[in-house]
């Protein structure tokens, strides 16, 4: 089974350029960080990124230190986090359930396109949604134990897997921060209270829960307020509260969207469920009569685990003003339960296979048009190879961040990124937002490759042989490096362009002579 569903994940995972903007400001910043040798402090550009915990970049930066610089490399984080979640919910429901509901449950959510294609996107949103599932998981095992053991010796199960329970959430927090510990500390907590387990209460408070989140989470955060004073600030602080509680960060959406996004990106099997649902209904019957090999009490405390899984997470992602489509990816796998639990209410389970193939058959249709067809020019990365770069050589942008441009380019120094620095916007939330705030941990380093115009005249004068590579528009160019005016582009990727030319020729037109 999990080869099956490694293999499955996998398939596609290469066919894709990296996608702006996320894609590959991670990718970028693991391949940074494999380069620098620093596997403390994330970076953009050069500059201390403290936005999300460095778990993705460890993984993503050994990945490539061992299979090479490739897409599918960069996205092995995001299937590890799918494959984890699709095997620790295999797991719990085939100790408590059975067989055939673990097999199918795990179907269900790997043949989503909401999973699969999550699976193949390098950013935190899957992983941390594995750690969450793996977690959560694990706390029930540990609490249906504690239940079987009844306080004696050869029940003590319970404590391995409450121990795992804590290891997981001290990865989730390195996978995306705090949320990693409350999210499964409120679907715990609820379902203890719903399913009346007043003496396993203590579970989420015991030492062997909280001791692994503290060894596995707790170095990295020390190390990176020794190194940078300014830490915990901005990344409890802004990163976390600020940006759960403002309005100014990106995507603004309606209380709604997770509803209306989880229905359309999981069919088809939200629409099996619905239907499975209703034929349920008007026979009046409910998915926890139906007679599993498991006790009647594993199956109702297994259906209410999966409501408040499934509620919490939703409902606590519809509160802030901004939504982003992966946050409810750990709400997926106890959708797969729902379904699977709705579906034999319905007594359809004959027809799961043949929902399974179309399912399969949408994810794979869909990697291959995203991959292909729905490719802008713009982001076709992929022809930054054909171009003589050296590694002497220097990288210019103007008036943006491409995120993906190092990923495809070899070793140089950090890109100089070219801009009216003085005129940014402290409320936006963009890619100049990040650098100048990453430039706060390091300020001579961000004075270095964070420039104007006029810096810019002065570094070509300064480096009269270096080559450089400038990335850009036709009208940034313009603003921003006049000696491209009558310079033919080497490679145009749609509205973006690359041109060559020798520092020396910069510094001659920006200063008349």
């Amino acid at each position: 089974m999990a080869l099956l569903l490694a293999l499955w994940l996998l398939a596609l995972a290469w066919l894709r350029p990296l996608s702006d903007p996320d894609e590959g400001r991670y990718a970028v910043a693991a391949l940074q960080m494999l380069r620098s040798g620093d596997w403390v402090t994330p970076a953009l550009n050069g500059l201390p990124f403290f936005h999300k915990p460095p778990l993705y970049y460890w993984l993503a930066a050994t990945g490539l230190q061992v299979a090479g610089v490739h897409e599918w490399v960069a996205r092995l984080p995001s299937l590890l986090g799918a494959w984890l979640a699709a095997m620790s919910l295999f797991a719990l429901l085939k100790r408590y359930a059975s067989q055939s509901v673990a097999v199918a449950a795990a179907v269900v959510l790997v043949t989503m396109p909401y999973t699969y294609l999550a699976a193949q996107y390098a950013n935190m949103d899957m992983l941390l949604a594995g750690c969450l599932t793996a977690c959560i998981c694990s706390a029930a095992m540990a609490t249906l134990e504690a239940r079987q053991a009844s306080g004696r010796i050869r029940g003590m199960a319970w404590m391995g897997w409450l121990a795992a329970a804590g290891a997981w959430a001290g990865l989730g927090f390195l996978a995306k921060g705090l949320i990693a510990l409350v999210l499964p500390g409120m679907v715990w907590a609820l379902w203890l209270v719903w399913d009346r387990r007043w003496r396993q209460w203590w579970l989420p408070l015991h030492a062997a829960a909280w001791l692994p989140v503290l060894l596995i989470a707790g170095p990295w955060v020390f190390m990176a307020q020794e190194r940078h004073s300014g830490f915990f600030h901005y990344f409890f602080v802004t990163q976390h509260f600020q940006r759960y509680t403002g309005s100014s960060f990106n995507n603004p959406q309606p209380w709604w969207f997770y509803g209306a996004v989880i229905a359309l990106a999981a069919l088809p099997w939200t629409g099996w469920a619905l239907a499975a649902g209703w034929r349920s209904w008007r026979r009046k019957q409910r998915a926890a009569s139906v007679s599993l090999p498991a006790t009647q009490a594993f199956v109702q405390s297994l259906d209410r685990l999966m409501l408040v899984w499934f509620a919490v997470i939703v409902l606590f992602f519809s509160v802030p003003h901004s939504k982003i489509v992966g946050y409810v990816l750990p709400a997926l796998p106890p959708l797969a339960y729902a379904v699977v639990r709705l579906v034999q209410a319905a007594g359809w389970q004959r027809w799961g296979r043949h929902t399974a193939a179309l399912a399969a058959l949408l994810c794979v249709a869909l990697a291959v048009a995203l991959g292909t067809v729905a490719v802008p020019a713009k982001a076709q990365w992929r022809a930054l190879r054909s171009l003589p770069v050296q590694s002497a050589d220097r990288v210019v942008m103007l008036e943006h961040l491409y995120y993906e441009v190092p990923f495809y380019l070899p070793a140089m120094a950090d890109p100089l990124v070219v801009d009216d620095w003085s005129t940014e916007d402290q409320q936006a939330d963009n890619w100049k937002k990040e650098l100048s705030d990453a430039a706060q941990f390091a300020p001579q380093l961000g004075s270095r490759v964070l420039l104007d115009a006029q810096s810019l005249q002065a570094y070509a004068c300064a480096h009269p042989q270096q080559r450089l590579w400038v990335v850009g528009s036709a009208e940034a160019a313009q603003r921003q490096m006049p000696a491209l005016a009558t310079a033919a582009a080497a490679l145009h990727l749609g509205s973006t362009q690359v041109w060559q030319l020798q520092a020396g020729q910069a510094c001659d037109r920006g200063t008349g002579r």
